[in-house]
């Protein structure tokens, strides 16, 4: 093996493992920094489909993370399980995004009082991103071969050869939470206008902070696939992984709070809050009435 190809494939390797070390401490930090609070708001709520959400979000990146380790750490690692390994990382980080887009889908229905036509038409928009990307999944794990590390100094698996077609999954994000963030910005600004109350006023900051923190992720996975040298394809996936876990996790625990402080009176409003939110707007109907509710299940 060339000396200079050497070094740079060792550069990029510790490249990345640093940021999966990063993204195993990020991981680590939440759950010490916010456990306290998770068991309070989400571990003694009642079961519903946001919670398993949430559950589903905060645990399954344990599995990407070490398996991630583990690729990239492991000396002389043997082609074969580096390639049943990636397919459980690749299948488990689908997993865990479809699942984090989807609370920021059940989100967005909650600000348009979920009405019917929003919760089928985003409930149709994610099923058709996820079936698409499942094809885009199974395209990308066939085309993946592994074999030995040119060099046996060199830790952790080898990928010698894959589809870049995976770019399209990062890009079909991308133009998903575009489409989100505008539903999410017109409603969130129409509920302000009639109401200062902090519940609608979390739901807003938190959801944009959101879509601030991971759209230039997501962009930067897309450049990263396509741009940058083999050894580091995967650079940024475990920590947008992390990210979308720990981002969606926090509009969740966030959201709780906020309705448990408006619960007990410490937050002044005439919405009624108890594990049913509701979002009231002033509206004109055609005789110049006001009037309109919308309410959403958290």
């Amino acid at each position: 093996m060339d000396y200079h190809i050497f070094i740079q494939s060792l550069h990029d390797i510790r490249a990345v493992s640093y940021v999966l070390v990063a993204s195993a401490t990020l991981m680590i930090h939440e759950w010490s920094m916010l456990f306290e609070q998770e068991v309070t708001l989400i571990w003694h709520s009642p079961w519903n489909l946001v919670k398993i959400l949430y559950l589903m979000s905060r645990y399954f990146p344990i599995i990407d993370v070490a398996i991630a380790l583990q690729e990239h750490i492991q000396p002389r690692a043997d082609p074969k399980i580096c390639l049943i390994n990636n397919n459980i990382s690749t299948v488990s980080a689908g997993v865990g995004i479809a699942i984090s887009e989807l609370i920021l889908i059940v989100r967005t229905c909650a600000l348009y009082g979920n009405y019917k036509r929003a919760v089928y038409g985003l409930g149709l928009v994610w099923a058709i991103w996820v079936s698409a990307n499942i094809w885009v999944l199974i395209t990308f794990m066939k085309s993946t071969v592994f074999e030995y590390q040119p060099s046996s100094v060199l830790p952790g698996c080898y990928l010698a050869s894959e589809s870049p077609v995976i770019f399209v999954c990062f890009a079909s994000l991308l133009l998903l939470e575009a489409v989100l963030l505008v539903l999410h910005v017109w409603k969130a600004l129409r509920l302000l206008r009639g109401s200062r109350n902090a519940l609608v006023s979390t739901f807003f900051r938190d959801g944009v902070i959101y879509y601030i923190c991971l759209f230039p992720l997501a962009l930067a996975n897309v450049l990263v696939i396509l741009l940058a040298p083999d050894d580091m394809l995967d650079l940024l996936d475990t920590l947008m992984r992390v990210f979308h876990s720990t981002m969606c996790c926090r509009l969740l625990l966030g959201l709780r709070q906020a309705a448990v402080a408006t619960q007990r009176g410490s937050i002044s409003t005439t919405l009624p809050i108890s594990g049913h939110i509701a979002f009231g707007t002033q509206t004109v109907d055609g005789e110049g009435s006001m009037s309109t509710q919308d309410s959403c299940m958290l």
